[in-house]
């Protein structure tokens, strides 16, 4: 089962340099192999947590461009978080290239509630280069615990990267799946998202 540790820090362009690396290299079903190098970053301070996703696709495809739309039939790369070890809920934050984002919270891939809040409050930037492309956002605790009560030290969580209607149709995750289907909403095989100590 794969850890990552959350560095904390105050939060700036150069922390991302010393933040630990996650690979979104496993790709659990052979006939839909991702060719893409793609990878996540965690930090956090008191306020909240800061992600970062990145990976060299070129050929991006971004036609979702209304919240909580199909993205994951786009250029996407996703990240899961169960941050209350105490409840089976989880966030699913699906973002395409041009920052449209689905977002809900779900059980075993049942939507169990819609998120009210505006996409703001995540402040999400993408960055497209010639050389592919990136996220950056961030999930505010106070979010977080409006849903899921607390938040526990060793959270469970995993990163994706997808595009099911791309020119090239590929799946990716950090934490492997072992199922017979491309399916990312499978809890069981969350990785381990732990505070540094």
């Amino acid at each position: 089962m794969q850890t990552y540790i959350i560095k904390k820090t105050k939060v700036t362009e150069d922390s991302w340099k010393t933040a630990a690396v996650a690979l979104v290299n496993n790709s659990p079903w052979k006939e839909v192999k991702s060719p893409y190098n793609t990878k996540a970053q965690l930090l956090c301070d008191d306020e909240a947590l800061y992600v970062h996703l990145e990976t060299d696709e070129t050929n991006i495809k971004a036609e979702n461009n209304k919240r909580d739309s199909n993205v994951y039939e786009d250029s996407c790369m996703e990240f899961f978080i169960s941050p209350n070890n105490d409840d089976d809920r989880y966030f699913n934050f699906e973002i395409n290239a041009i920052g449209t984002m689905l977002l809900s919270v779900r059980r075993n891939g049942v939507k169990c509630s819609d998120v009210e809040e505006d996409s703001e409050i995540f402040d999400i930037k993408t960055v497209i280069t010639k050389n592919g492309w990136e996220i950056f956002y961030k999930i505010p605790f106070s979010f977080i615990t409006k849903y899921f009560g607390k938040i526990s030290k060793d959270m469970r969580g995993n990163f994706f990267k997808c595009g099911d209607k791309t020119e090239i149709e590929h799946y990716a995750c950090w934490s492997n799946i072992e199922w017979e289907t491309p399916n990312f909403h499978l809890p069981q095989f969350f990785g381990t998202l732990s505070f540094e100590k």
